[in-house]
């Protein structure tokens, strides 16, 4: 009887997705990081900046989804976004897809969410984000 209780606790602790940060446990639920993504703050970052190539940028999502994106710089603009991974890939991921041409529009990654599609807008924005800080040049001391 011990023994049946004790697995059932291990198996509890194993699949309730708790982390251990700190002395305090916590659970995020899907509901907890979208919330997260929606609040999401996205910077400007300026291509301008950056040599002419392609960076890559990611944002995880959850537990298991993952948002890569490729973004080609060419005389200080940038002329292509390559989304590599779309998150969960259902409807709203597609329809999020809609960022994509307000970012190169604008030059930035910091653009309105398409309606209905706000964590795959955000994620895929943060992911540019990444990718065009990374293609800063490095200042020698």
């Amino acid at each position: 009887m011990a023994k049946n209780s004790l697995f059932v606790w291990i198996c509890l602790l194993l699949f309730s997705g708790m982390t251990h940060e700190g002395n305090e446990n916590k659970t995020v639920s899907i509901h907890d990081e979208v919330k997260r993504f929606k609040q999401l703050v996205i910077a400007h970052i300026d291509p301008a900046a950056a040599p002419d190539g392609e960076y890559t940028g990611q944002c995880p999502f959850w537990k298991r989804f993952m948002y890569r994106v490729k973004v080609t710089v060419k005389s200080g603009k940038m002329t292509h976004i390559d989304v590599l991974e779309n998150g969960t890939e259902n409807a709203y991921a597609k329809k999020g897809m809609g960022v994509v041409g307000r970012m190169l529009e604008k030059q930035s990654p910091k653009v309105q969410a398409v309606t209905g599609a706000t964590v795959t807008s955000k994620a895929l924005m943060k992911c540019v984000e990444k990718a065009l800080k990374k293609a800063r040049p490095v200042k020698a001391d």
